[in-house]
């Protein structure tokens, strides 16, 4: 393939053609005489065929009579037959009967007749076997074997004359081959020519004439392009040139400005030197007032805290004061039944009764036996003690619900007190402890506006936590889900409640299918003085958020916008030191 590289295109083009010319032909004639090999064989063993089945007609009889001299006979017929060598004819029982050979000095054997193998081809003969028939009965089988050098020969012959005409064709696609090579590699010639020229005499204007439309075509006009394009560059490298050189004279006036410019910018930079020492000072004065400035800021957060933990403290109490005021209203309630029962007792018939018993007093027997009126009295009794009966057990109903909710203002104000006293202690405290504590608070108009609460407790390990704090936030989260649902549409009012484990941490979900949060205020939530609601004070979100960080904690929301509902999760560690 190397010697290949650095002959002409001509030359490679017509390589290939006659290489592919000659393989094309060399098939084609293998094909021919391979199929005209095929066609004579079988032309051979078609006639071998007939005459075999000629001759064991005509044995038939000799072998039947066992007349050898006749069978010989029939085989001698075979001499008309130049190919056949030998032939034989062999009983029933497989023993030679007759046989034949065309040459003494080649001595043939009279194979084993076998009915499954009638033709055998063998080191160039062929043998055919034919069964000697007599009333459809074999009576014995007739072998004739012949030469195939008749064969060989003439396939020989026929590859001589292949290879003649092979080579004249290949003379005349030679010569035809050189004609179109002609055609087809004449333009890239002269294409070389023109380039050779170009690179020579430097003459970018010469161009080729584009005689087709294939692709030399296109690369004769890709050329005359091309030296179009460098035409234009030279002429421009031309133009570059002049200006540069009237550039060089401007130049050297411009290094005289230059000069003068390099002067007053020194002068500049001594001022802005000059300036950038005054901004260091000035920034050292700036650092002292940010110091400052986050002191204040720092005391202003402190002042928030409490202002978040004053107003959470009055949310707390108003919800108690809320909470005694409802259980006052029933302890005045029940006075006030109690009070109208003992007004209405039938005790004072009892005493209309004892009047009449004592006017009668010497006679009772027969007062209460012929008078209608003291006859009707054990009636009077039963009916009167049955009342009274009723009466006194309205009265320890009454009084025991008067018990009872005066047990409630007590607890009621033992744990406002309770955590009243714990603020700024960490103490180990049950989650859902508080969470029910902070309902109880929260209790003031839910059953009223049909708020229902949905409690999904998990039994969690405790947590140490300042209770006071925690409890702030808690209540903050339910009264702003418990507006949320006061101030919706939605006649489906659901507070749900849920506290579970997450990732090694106590989660509190407060969820409420209220007025829900518009996506623009969700990242504004925690911010100081971020408020939706009216009464609102604008830090109760943010103060939970700050309370959360303090206890290792953290808040989060999720809403899907406006009227769908909103949920918040307070995140708190467990006690570490129960968990030692």
């Amino acid at each position: 393939m190397n010697a290949l590289k650095n002959i002409s295109i001509k030359s490679k083009i017509l390589i290939v053609y006659m290489s592919i010319t000659a393989l094309v032909l060399a098939i084609a004639f293998t094909i021919v005489a391979q199929i005209n090999s095929s066609s004579s064989e079988l032309n051979i063993i078609s006639g071998l065929n007939v005459v075999a089945e000629i001759v064991a007609e005509s044995s038939a009889a000799s072998l039947a009579f066992s007349d050898i001299e006749s069978a010989n006979s029939n085989l001698r017929s075979l001499k008309s037959h130049q190919s056949v060598v030998y032939a034989c004819i062999r009983t029933i029982e497989n023993q030679a009967f007759a046989e034949y050979n065309l040459d003494a000095e080649d001595i043939f054997v009279c194979d084993d007749y076998n009915e499954n193998a009638k033709l055998k081809l063998l080191s160039g003969y062929v043998d055919v076997f034919k069964p000697v028939m007599l009333e459809g009965q074999s009576i014995g089988s007739l072998q004739i074997k012949a030469s195939l050098s008749e064969l060989t020969e003439r396939i020989v012959k026929s590859a001589k004359i292949s290879v003649i005409i092979f080579i004249g064709l290949m003379l005349v696609t030679a010569l035809v081959s050189r004609r179109i090579m002609k055609f087809i590699t004449e333009p890239i010639t002269r294409l070389k020519e023109v380039a050779q020229s170009v690179t020579r005499n430097k003459d970018y204007s010469l161009r080729m004439k584009k005689t087709s439309e294939d692709e030399v075509g296109v690369l004769i006009g890709s050329f005359n392009n091309m030296l179009d394009q460098i035409q234009n560059r030279d002429d421009a490298l031309i133009e570059e040139k002049e200006k540069a050189e009237v550039s060089a004279v401007s130049a050297k006036k411009y290094a005289l400005e230059t000069e003068e410019t390099n002067k007053d910018l020194e002068v500049e930079i001594r001022e802005r030197t000059r300036i950038e020492g005054e901004l260091q000072e000035l920034n050292e004065t700036l650092e002292d007032k940010v110091h400052e400035r986050t002191s204040e800021l720092k005391e202003l957060n402190e002042k928030i805290g409490d202002i978040a933990r004053s107003a959470g403290m009055a949310e707390v109490a108003s919800g108690v004061l809320h909470n005694v005021g409802n259980v006052l209203n029933s302890v005045n309630v029940s006075a006030s039944v109690i009070r109208e029962q003992i007004r209405k007792t039938k005790a004072d018939n009892l005493s209309r009764v004892v009047d009449m018993l004592e006017k009668n007093k010497d006679n009772i027997p027969d007062f209460m036996s012929n008078d209608n009126k003291g006859s009707q009295i054990p009636k009077f009794l039963s009916l009167l003690s049955e009342q009274l009966r009723e009466e006194k057990e309205g009265l320890f109903g009454e009084l025991d619900e008067l018990a009872n909710n005066i047990d409630h203002i007590k607890n009621v104000i033992s744990m406002q007190q309770s955590y009243a006293g714990s603020y700024g202690v960490r103490e180990k405290v049950v989650l859902s402890d508080l969470v029910e504590d902070a309902l109880r608070i929260n209790l003031q108009g839910m059953g009223r506006h049909g708020v229902k609460v949905i409690k999904r407790y998990e039994e969690l390990p405790q947590l140490y936590v300042d209770k006071h704090k925690t409890l702030q936030v808690i209540i903050n989260l339910i009264s702003n889900a418990k507006h949320a649902l006061v101030d919706s549409d939605n006649k489906i009012r659901n507070l749900i409640i849920s506290i579970s484990e997450n990732k090694g941490m106590a989660r509190l979900e407060i969820s409420d299918t209220g007025i829900g949060i518009d996506e623009s205020d969700i990242h504004h939530l925690f911010e100081y003085g971020f408020k939706k609601r009216r009464d609102g004070h604008g830090f109760g979100l943010h103060h939970s958020a700050i309370v959360a960080n303090e206890l290792g904690g953290n808040i989060s929301v999720h809403s899907d916008g406006l009227g769908r509902g909103a949920s918040f999760a307070l995140v708190l560690p467990f006690d570490k030191q129960s968990d030692a």
